[in-house]
């Protein structure tokens, strides 16, 4: 098995619990765009950032690393704004952890941008990864 796909396998099995219904229904799709060796051209070692994983790592991890409320809800309705086609649940995530952040409920927010990744990070990085955002 090439280490692309076994890397896939163990995607589809980590991705979590919450994720659980996308795996048994998007796991071919994963493997497959993966075994074909799609160069994104982003986000591996030595590359550039992908525009998502970018702006996460400037705006997201700044605003959640903080720890104030009001920059963590302005970035999760960001996000909401922008839920991917065949993502549905994204933006009612994005929007819950806004309200808890805007509540001052940190940890609440943050449960929510975990849930997030454990439904769609895998998914994302496979699909959409070199996809502007």
């Amino acid at each position: 098995m090439s280490t692309k796909l076994m890397s896939a396998v163990l995607m589809s099995v980590g991705i979590g619990f919450a994720g659980a219904a996308w795996a048994a229904s998007g796991t071919a799709d994963v493997l497959g765009s993966v075994a074909e060796g799609k160069d994104f051209g982003c986000g591996a070692k030595g590359q550039k950032a992908c525009p998502m994983q970018g702006w996460m790592k400037t705006v997201m991890q700044s605003a959640t690393t903080s720890g104030d409320g009001a920059k963590i809800a302005s970035a999760l309705e960001y996000v909401a704004s922008k839920p991917p086609t065949g993502m549905p649940k994204w933006a009612a995530i994005s929007k819950d952890g806004a309200e808890k952040a805007k509540k001052g409920d940190i940890d609440g927010a943050k449960a929510s941008c975990k849930a997030c990744h454990d439904l769609y990070k895998a998914e994302y990085k496979a699909k959409l990864r070199d996809a502007a955002f």
